[in-house]
């Protein structure tokens, strides 16, 4: 895999092989790991700590303030019993600045919280996007169809993943301390009361606290046992809705085919069969988060119900304020919440849980060896060189291509022919390093700028100098080599439109991109310039046009794919393929009949 010093960050998961040697569940947990420590151990460690710190200490002065405010509540309710105004007055006011110190604290907590999250699932985007875009394993992945939608997984669930690691996680901290407070409190507030039960009397002051750990037991059950299918509900969503975006983005790109092909009503049909497939879906996952909400709700009344009737008792024998009651109550329905945390939180589990399982495909398909049998070399020549070089895609047993050898020295210009589907792009990928499946050598000049353009340049959305100095200041001069440079591969129109912004893949037409294609192609002056039918939108007069300027450059070496006689015969030398074999031959000779009649699938 090739190295990763060029992106901002990434992961390191080791080797592919070693990754693959580990089992499902020990990958699992290493991804969770990474994307935990990337943030807390990355260059902004101090920022990173310190946010995760304030939010922890706002979390748990908040609990404490309501613990406080719980205390206050006890006076001025027993105030109101006493009728001791100037009390009740005290204690309202105490009431008020303590409840506002606590909620200002919460919602404090809130943006802190926000901030971290948002800084984190930036680390962590940019470094698996390094992952991703690195070794070319974004190119490997689709062409595999290991995983699909990779564009939700980076955006979308990340996010989820981010949030809800850190929200269980904060919660789970916050919600400890809240048991150990409150229980204690109920301790102390649960004094003895004797129950008569089939004719014996029964003296016990864990009654309370009893109440609210069998009840949150016995709720948290009940909603694990129930919710257990919402996990794989929320992954299925999530999978449908990006099915349906993807669709209709596909319409957005294809617009123009779609309107010559008169394909509105099939597309139409599409997009309601993929919508009518989210909506089964959505109508399922409400049904179950319907019940676990059903459930919650009567398990919620259960534990507002309960203190009351276990307390009354202790009020009525004069062993409880009615403070004691308001207090009692306050703190068991708080402690209740807190044991049934988790029941509480399930939906956010589910959802949490299906984001990671899909973040974790993902990188299992980054660290997915692909088979590298072509030795794909960088040296100090001149020359590229290939030696018994035999090609081989996945869907075929027999190889695509073999080439004994073949050497391009420096400033030739190479024609690659052969019929379509002969395997010419095949090579031309294996050169590149797209396609490693075979066996062979091939040689690269290792200090020599090597250019490749496809059939279908692209073109991002940006401004034509943004798209022509992608990594290049936007200085003087380099807007006046731009300028040049669309002058010279005939696009004088586009010299006045270098700062207009859009998506130019949609505005220029076919010629026009790959045209812009060469010439932001000599902005860095390449070496070699490999082009993949990268005329095959011009008419012949304009291509051939476009090859008088390429050889204008003799030092420049050429490997050309055309179909083209007349382009052919610009070139000095040729690799002719077919039967799945390529030879050099005299670029005068014409192929003969027998070449030219078999074909190969590439």
């Amino acid at each position: 895999m090739a190295s990763r010093s060029l992106f901002l960050s990434a992961f390191d998961f080791g080797s592919p092989q070693d990754w693959q040697a580990k089992s499902r569940p020990l990958r699992k947990a290493v991804v969770l790991g990474k994307l935990v420590s990337i943030f807390l151990f990355s260059r902004r460690w101090i920022l990173a700590w310190f946010l995760l710190l304030v939010c922890l200490a706002i979390q748990f002065g908040g609990v404490y303030g309501f613990r406080i405010e719980t205390d206050i509540s006890k006076a001025v309710f027993d105030s109101i019993q006493y009728k001791d105004f100037p009390g009740f007055v005290r204690y309202a006011l105490e009431f008020l600045l303590v409840g506002s110190l606590a909620y200002s604290l919460s919602y404090l907590g809130v943006y802190v919280q926000n901030v971290f999250e948002m800084l984190w699932r930036n680390t962590v985007t940019v470094a698996l996007t390094g992952n991703w875009l690195s070794g070319k394993r974004f190119y490997f992945i689709e062409r595999s169809e290991l995983v699909e939608n990779v564009d939700q997984r980076l955006a979308e669930d990340v996010r989820n993943v981010v949030n809800g690691v850190f929200g269980i996680f904060t919660g789970c901290l916050r919600v400890t301390f809240t048991i150990i407070l409150y229980t204690s409190l109920l301790i102390t507030k649960s004094t003895p009361v004797t129950y008569h039960v089939f004719g014996h009397d029964i003296t016990t002051r864990a009654d309370l606290l009893l109440g609210a750990y069998l009840s949150s037991i016995i709720g948290t059950g009940v909603i694990f046992r129930i919710g257990r299918k919402l996990i794989r509900l929320n992954m299925r969503q999530q999978h449908y809705e990006a099915d349906l975006r993807f669709s209709l983005v596909s319409i957005r790109r294809h617009a123009e085919q779609v309107a010559l092909m008169l394909m509105e009503r099939v597309e139409h049909l599409r997009i309601a069969g993929a919508f009518s497939a989210l909506v089964n879906n959505y109508f399922v996952q409400q049904r179950m988060g319907l019940i676990i909400s059903f459930a919650s709700q009567i398990i919620s009344h259960v534990q507002r119900l309960l203190p009351l009737a276990l307390a009354v008792p202790r009020y009525m024998s004069g062993r409880m304020t009615y403070g004691d009651i308001i207090q009692t109550q306050s703190v068991f329905v708080t402690l209740s919440s807190s044991l049934t945390w988790f029941m509480q939180m399930y939906p956010m589990y589910a959802e949490t849980s299906a984001s990671f399982d899909r973040l974790f495909v993902l990188v299992d398909a980054i660290q997915t060896p692909e088979k590298a049998e072509i030795s794909l070399l960088r040296d100090g020549q001149d020359d590229i060189v290939a030696r018994d070089l035999v090609l081989r895609v996945p869907e075929q047993a027999e190889p695509v291509l073999e080439v004994q050898e073949w050497t391009v020295r420096a400033g030739e210009k190479w024609v690659i022919t052969g019929p379509s589907g002969s395997g010419k792009s095949t090579l031309l990928r294996a050169m590149a390093g797209l396609s490693s499946e075979g066996e062979g050598q091939i040689s690269l000049p290792r200090e020599r700028r090597i250019m490749f353009l496809p059939q279908r340049p692209y073109l991002p959305h940006g401004t034509l100098l943004d798209l022509m100095l992608p990594d290049q200041p936007h200085s003087p001069e380099n807007r006046a080599l731009c300028a040049t440079l669309l002058r010279r591969f005939l696009l004088p129109g586009l010299v006045d439109q270098l700062d207009v912004g859009g998506d130019w893949s949609q505005r220029l037409s076919p010629g026009e991109q790959q045209r812009f294609a060469l010439a932001r192609a000599f902005v860095s002056s390449p070496d070699v310039l490999v082009l993949d039918e990268a005329t095959s939108g011009l008419d012949q007069e304009t291509a051939a046009a476009i090859y008088r300027i390429l050889l204008d450059h003799p030092a420049l070496t050429l490997i050309s794919v055309v179909h083209a006689r007349d382009l052919m015969m610009l070139h000095s030398k040729r690799l002719h393929i077919a039967g799945g074999v390529g030879r050099v031959m005299d670029n005068q000779e014409p192929p003969s009949g027998a070449l030219l009649s078999l074909h190969r699938t590439s």
